[in-house]
């Protein structure tokens, strides 16, 4: 299990938003670059209360979230915190094909159990390098193609020839796959980074990002002040990303009485960046 930080609020909104746009406009190709397992034991810890586990209680009171893909993946199965691979199959099923890669082992083995029914295909090896070679070679239209980077490193380099995750993104964009890009950061300078560094790589293609700042202390109880996360959606419909920004202020929403005074910021806030 390479992922320790599952079901929290970072999970929270990367999966919120994923879940709705594989239902409002399922693609017949699902590929991760950094796939994780499967699913997860979802157990309590500080910052797993503020995450899936609030977000799990609150959600049915709030009329954009009471029926979202997300809230039904969470109660799918009691005590299993479903990860993004999981949230694909079960939209897509049998209707899409699909590439995960994951250099864990116990995250790879998950992978090809979970999807041994639909026969997933599994790569342990680096994902930027695989799915660049997949976008090169396969006898694919890159619109029938969501492609999910969500990497740990986004500046990571393995090969000198190779590409970092957010240069995949930005060849990929421009290929014209369909492309949802989480990353995160610890400085509120940095909010919409991801963003900003996609445009520049590749201009001129309209991009949408939405953005989360959270009490740090919400996903890392040792440290105060800020930390955030976003989306970034590339080639994808206007009801998409309509659909996101409604997600993202609804999860603004219910956490607005999860306060943390004295921290600044003192509660979740979301943002469109433009």
């Amino acid at each position: 299990m390479a992922n320790r930080h599952f079901g929290e609020l970072g999970d929270v909104w990367k999966h919120l938003p994923l879940a709705e746009v594989l239902r409002l406009n399922p693609p017949r190709h699902y590929w991760e670059t950094h796939a994780g397992s499967a699913a997860y034991t979802l157990t309590d810890s500080p910052a797993r209360l503020h995450g899936a586990l609030r977000f799990r209680a609150r959600a049915p009171a709030d009329p954009e979230l009471a029926e979202c893909s997300y809230l039904a993946a969470l109660r799918a199965v009691p005590g299993v915190y479903p990860g993004s691979p999981s949230l694909a199959m079960r939209a897509l099923g049998y209707d899409a094909h699909y590439l995960f890669c994951d250099t864990d082992p116990e995250s790879a083995q998950s992978l090809r159990e979970a999807g041994a029914h639909i026969g997933v295909r599994v790569v342990e090896e680096d994902g930027v390098s695989t799915i660049r070679r997949e976008a090169t070679s396969a006898a694919v239209s890159p619109s029938e193609v969501l492609v999910l980077i969500d990497p740990y490193e986004p500046h990571e380099r393995l090969r000198p020839d190779g590409m970092t995750p957010v240069e995949l993104a930005a060849f990929l964009i421009g290929c014209g796959y369909r492309l949802f890009y989480w990353y995160g950061y610890d400085s509120i300078d940095e909010r919409g980074w991801a963003s900003e560094e996609i445009s520049r790589l590749v201009p001129g293609v309209d991009l949408w990002c939405g953005d989360v700042t959270i009490p740090s202390p919400f996903v890392y109880p040792e440290r105060s002040g800020v930390w955030g996360c976003g989306v970034v959606l590339a080639n994808m419909t206007s009801t998409e990303v309509q659909m996101c920004a409604r997600l993202g202020k609804a999860l603004e929403r219910i956490s607005a009485d999860d306060v943390l005074p004295g921290n600044e910021p003192a509660r979740l806030e979301f943002a469109v960046i433009h």
